[in-house]
């Protein structure tokens, strides 16, 4: 294991979250795949946990990352909270959200909660949220994993 890998890994999501989700997301036995000399995949514990976007250098979050951040940040940080009695597929629709942190800015990862705050799923943010106050219709966030209920 590389320390100069799991210190950039961290300076990564330091940049992309905060010090709390960086020292959860890593905090355990991590491993890595890297591809063409960098590192692609990042598992927690034999999880998968991120997946390193080609586009920006920053990490798409999985299911249980989005578990990680949800226990290691205290609500809003981080989520979409959606009302709980709609069913969430490939979007996250403006009508179906009732709160939002204020912080996030389009392209963050983003936690996908219920009122009650529970994991519904993971994403990437596709507005910025202060056009949540207007807007009526359209996408909110890509969906791209769900907890099936």
């Amino acid at each position: 294991m590389d320390d100069r890998v799991l210190e950039r890994i961290y300076a990564i999501l330091l940049y992309q979250f905060n010090d709390r989700v960086a020292d959860a997301l890593i905090n355990g036995r991590i491993t890595y795949r890297i591809v063409r000399g960098d590192v692609r995949e990042v598992y927690r514990d034999g999880e998968l946990i991120l997946v390193r976007r080609p586009t920006d250098g920053l990490f798409s979050i999985s299911l249980v990352a989005g578990e990680l951040i949800q226990r290691a940040e205290k609500p809003p940080g981080f989520r979409i909270v959606v009302r709980g009695d709609r069913e969430i597929r490939g979007s996250v629709l403006a009508r179906d959200v009732v709160g939002i942190d204020e912080n996030l800015r389009p392209g963050d990862e983003v936690v996908i909660v219920d009122e009650e705050d529970r994991l519904v799923g993971v994403g990437r943010l596709r507005v910025p949220p202060i056009m949540l106050n207007g807007l009526e219709r359209g996408e909110v966030a890509r969906v791209r994993k769900r907890v099936k209920r």
